[in-house]
């Protein structure tokens, strides 16, 4: 029973990371093409402004510039806003899984073991049935 649920968690956990190592490590590398990105530009900028008001001028506008954009893209991190509204409950599929999964080793259970078993079964259903219920009052 112990290695159906190890293996179980296993599954799950490959797949969780799955789904958000990919997406966080394509982030990252297009990140660093932005900011390659910018950096060129803010040379760019240099070099065309240096030869009409010379370089001291020039690397005040570009850091003024450079200032500006940076207060700009943390304008949305210092405006308070909502918090997201909590996420839809799981479809439940896992839990017929796990369900099927104690009905098998349930003949190997003592009965403390069983009793102990139902009672987390019934939390379960309880808590599952009462995040349904919520999400249709939001609705």
């Amino acid at each position: 029973m112990q290695t159906e649920f190890s293996a179980f968690a296993q599954q799950q956990a490959k797949a969780v990371v799955g789904r958000v190592a990919r997406p966080a490590a394509l982030g990252i590398v297009a990140g660093v093409f932005f900011l390659l990105a910018v950096a060129a530009l803010f040379s760019a900028l240099f070099f065309w402004l240096e030869p009409l008001y010379g370089p001291p001028i020039a690397a005040v506008i570009v850091a003024a510039v450079a200032l500006v954009l940076g207060f700009l893209t943390t304008l949305p991190l210092m405006v308070k806003r909502r918090p997201q509204p909590a996420p839809a409950p799981a479809s439940g599929a896992t839990l017929p899984q796990v369900v099927s999964l104690l009905a098998q080793s349930a003949s190997s259970l003592g009965p403390k073991q069983s009793a102990l078993t139902a009672l987390v079964l019934v939390i379960a259903l309880g808590l599952m049935a009462r995040g349904s219920s919520e999400g249709k009052k939001r609705d």
